[in-house]
C-alpha cells in the first residue's frame, strides 16, 4: 500500500465521479481505476459501489475514508516537523548563561529568535561558567555565555559584547562623579563568589589590581542582583558591568570607575562539532543581531 493510493482514494471519495478525479489528479481514467482496485484487492474489501452513473462508498469505504485521512493528516504533519527541524525552526534549544549575559544581550538576542523560530522550545539555566562548560561538553547544554577564557579544542566561541565595570555605591554617595577603589577601603566589597581567577570575579580582581588596592573585608554572593540589594542596605559596594546601570534600585547609584579595567568581553560557547540546527538557527540571529542588541543596553 503506498501513501499515493491513499491519496487517490480520498480524491475518488470526495469527487464521487472517476472521470473528474483522474482530471483533478492529472491522471488518465483508466490508471486511477487500476490504482483504486489494486488498494480494493489489497485491502480485501470493497470500497466503492459502481455503476454507469454513480460511485458511491461501501460502509467500509466509508471507515476507510475516515482512517485515511487522520493518516495523510498524520503524514503531513510528520512531514512539516521534520523539516522545521531540519531548518532550525523546530526542536529544543538549551541554553545556559551568567547573570550578566541575562542583563545585557541575551534577552535582545531571544526576542528575534523567538520571532524567527517560535516552533523551537528554548531551556533556559544560570549556572557558573565551570559548571557552563561541563554542561556543553557533555551535550547538556547547546550553547552558554560567560566570561572568561576558553582553551578546549572542542569549543568555539563569539564575543557576542564588551562592556565596562561600573562601582555600585550606595545613594550618598552620588555627588562623587567618579570613584577610586582606594577611595572606598573601609567598605564591604561584594563579589561574585567564588573569587576565582575565572570568569566575572577576574575582572573585578583586575579593577582592583590596577586601582592598587586589595579589598579588606569581602562578602560573597551568588548573584550581582543580590549584591545590589545590599549596597542598597548600606552594607558595602559592587563592580558590576556597565548595563547593570538600566537597573534601578532604591538607594543605589552607579558610577565610574577612576582607573577603568579592560572592557569585559561576553562569550557565547558552544560544542564545535555540534550538529543541533534550533543551535545554528541561533547562532545565525547571534551573528546578525548582537551588535545591535548591545548598542541598545
Amino acid at each position: 500500500m503506498e501513501l499515493r493510493q491513499l491519496r487517490y482514494f480520498v480524491v475518488v471519495a470526495e469527487e464521487m465521479h472517476f472521470r473528474h478525479a483522474a482530471e483533478r489528479l492529472h491522471l488518465a481514467q483508466p490508471s486511477l481505476t487500476v490504482q483504486i482496485q489494486n488498494l480494493e484487492e489489497e485491502l480485501g474489501v470493497r470500497l466503492f459501489e459502481r455503476s454507469n452513473r454513480r460511485v458511491h462508498l461501501t460502509a467500509a469505504g466509508e471507515r476507510f475514508l475516515k482512517e485515511t485521512k487522520q493518516v495523510l493528516l498524520d503524514v503531513n504533519k510528520a512531514v512539516q516537523a521534520t523539516r522545521q527541524v531540519a531548518e532550525g525552526v523546530a526542536g529544543t534549544l538549551s541554553i545556559s548563561f551568567i547573570s550578566t549575559a541575562l542583563v545585557g544581550v541575551l534577552p535582545c538576542v531571544l526576542r528575534s529568535f523567538i520571532r524567527q523560530a517560535p516552533g523551537v522550545d528554548i531551556e533556559l539555566e544560570e549556572l557558573d561558567p565551570e559548571e557552563q562548560m561541563r554542561y556543553i561538553l557533555r551535550g547538556r547544554a547547546d550553547i552558554g555565555f560567560i566570561h572568561g577564557a576558553v582553551t578546549d579544542a572542542q569549543l568555539t566561541t563569539l564575543v557576542v559584547e564588551r562592556d565596562q565595570l561600573m562601582v555600585a555605591v550606595p545613594a550618598r554617595l552620588a555627588s562623587r562623579k567618579t570613584i577610586h577603589l582606594a577611595s572606598l577601603s573601609e567598605y564591604t566589597t561584594i563579589l561574585p563568589a567564588p573569587f576565582s581567577s575565572y570568569g566575572f570575579s577576574e575582572h573585578v580582581r583586575q579593577a582592583y589590581e590596577l586601582a592598587g588596592v586589595s579589598p579588606q573585608k569581602i562578602l560573597q554572593v551568588k548573584l550581582l542582583l543580590v549584591g545590589l540589594y545590599l549596597v542598597s542596605s548600606g552594607i558595602g559596594i559592587c563592580l558590576v558591568p556597565k548595563a547593570f546601570r538600566n537597573i534601578p534600585v532604591r538607594g543605589v547609584v552607579y558610577r565610574p570607575l577612576a582607573i577603568e579595567p579592560p572592557p569585559m568581553e561576553l562569550l557565547a560557547v558552544w560544542r564545535r562539532d555540534s550538529e543541533s540546527k534550533p543551535l545554528q538557527r541561533f547562532l545565525q540571529v547571534l551573528r546578525e543581531e548582537h551588535t545591535s542588541c548591545s548598542e541598545k543596553q
